[in-house]
């Protein structure tokens, strides 16, 4: 990402995390928020190794609370040959990880908002992201989109 000049995703070192609001022209009927995310970055005390809560919130109230992880990420370890093989045998690959493994598709969490009336609202995401080591740094990927009837 960097080498592209994109800047890493570290807003969730404040409290309020990331917010976003939007305006609804119409009601939307079964409103399912698809959320994708995944920690990164710190080495081995950094938020891609460490379980960290994330909580979305909607208009100020709590839709979604869960520790995104992954401990299956071994099971991959033939689609990663050369994903930093360290002297012990293990693999970097093999290590469970912020809802994410190398080698694998990250599917989203539904989230089921309900009804939504028209107007303005607010979606909230936080997580209580990792503190910088030396030149070390903790970063997440967020991404969502509301569907519904």
């Amino acid at each position: 990402m960097e080498m592209a000049g994109q800047e890493y995703a570290t807003m969730f070192d404040q409290k309020e995390g990331l917010t976003v609001h939007f305006e609804l022209k119409e009601p939307v009927d079964n409103a399912v928020l698809r959320y994708t995310t995944t920690g990164h970055g710190g080495w081995g005390n950094g938020d891609e190794f460490v379980p960290k809560e994330n909580t979305i919130l909607l208009d100020g109230k709590t839709v979604f609370k869960m520790i995104p992880w992954r401990e299956d990420c071994g099971s991959y370890r033939l689609f990663n040959p050369a994903s930093g093989n360290f002297a012990t045998g293990l693999s970097s690959s093999d290590l469970s990880r912020s809802n994410w493994c190398p080698g694998t598709v990250t599917n989203p969490f539904v989230v089921r908002l309900g009804n939504l009336s028209a107007g303005k609202h607010t979606i909230q995401v936080q997580i209580p992201q990792g503190a910088r080591e030396g030149s070390s740094f903790s970063a997440w990927n967020v991404s969502g989109v509301i569907v519904g009837d």
